[in-house]
């Protein structure tokens, strides 16, 4: 059974990054979630919390309406998972509500649908944290079966290529040279990556309709590789 209020939803794995509100039920429409978009031009100023603050002063709702809180759990941006997950978790623990992590490559295909660039019942291939020539991938099954959790998670190089002839890549700008010519070879369409908030919501509101979430307390960005500055320091400084 789904909880009484409104759903806050925040997308920040990429750079066009947004917050989202709507009803937490399963017959509310996208066209009735409100968004508010995300300064992420200046790096000196965090704008996750200011943002959510802008999108209630508009929706005219107070602490009070928030009954639970999603986010997009990464892979993505290094700063971005780590300002959202820290927001949540503020917002989580002052308001004593559920938090739903969502993978980002569930959140990737659903706002392929939102958008109408694959259909509902279409499958798809996500691949994410492209670096030299290997790539983080997740394949995403058809929603209306309950399937808001991806398969087959790994980082593969180009020769363990794991499409069929077909099947939908998303991806972002990223993608190795490599990737782009091996899905023009192998019939493969390329969905450019557009993670929204109103997407992170839809999802949500089927996860917790089937009673699952977590506490704020609980909740961990997913990093596929360690942070390149994390990398550069050892290099440097050594592990200890």
């Amino acid at each position: 059974m789904i909880m009484r209020g409104m759903l806050l939803a925040i997308e920040t794995s990429q750079r066009t990054s947004s917050v989202a509100v709507g009803a937490l039920s399963l017959e509310a429409k996208p066209g009735d979630v409100l968004s508010e978009s995300i300064d992420t031009c200046d790096r000196q100023k965090e704008d996750v919390l200011p943002a959510i603050e802008r999108l209630c002063a508009r929706a005219r709702l107070t602490r009070e309406h928030i009954g639970a809180l999603a986010l997009n759990a990464g892979p993505g941006g290094f700063s971005g998972l780590r300002i959202a997950h820290a927001a949540a978790q503020v917002i989580g623990e002052a308001l004593s509500i559920p938090i739903v992590q969502i993978s980002a490559a569930v959140v990737a295909r659903e706002s392929a649908v939102v958008s109408e660039l694959i259909v509902p019942e279409q499958s798809a291939w996500v691949a994410l944290a492209s670096k030299s020539d290997g790539c983080w991938m997740a394949k995403v099954l058809n929603s209306r079966d309950g399937n808001d959790v991806p398969q087959q998670i790994g980082v593969r190089d180009l020769s363990d290529w794991p499409l069929q002839t077909g099947d939908a890549l998303i991806a972002d700008e990223h993608l190795p040279e490599s990737w782009r010519a091996k899905a023009l070879e192998c019939g493969n369409s390329i969905i450019a990556l557009q993670p929204t908030a109103k997407a992170v919501w839809r999802v949500a509101c089927r996860i917790l309709s089937r009673g699952h979430h977590i506490s704020p307390e609980h909740i961990l960005p997913v990093y596929p590789r360690e942070a390149e500055a994390v990398r550069l320091w050892r290099e440097r400084h050594g592990t200890n």
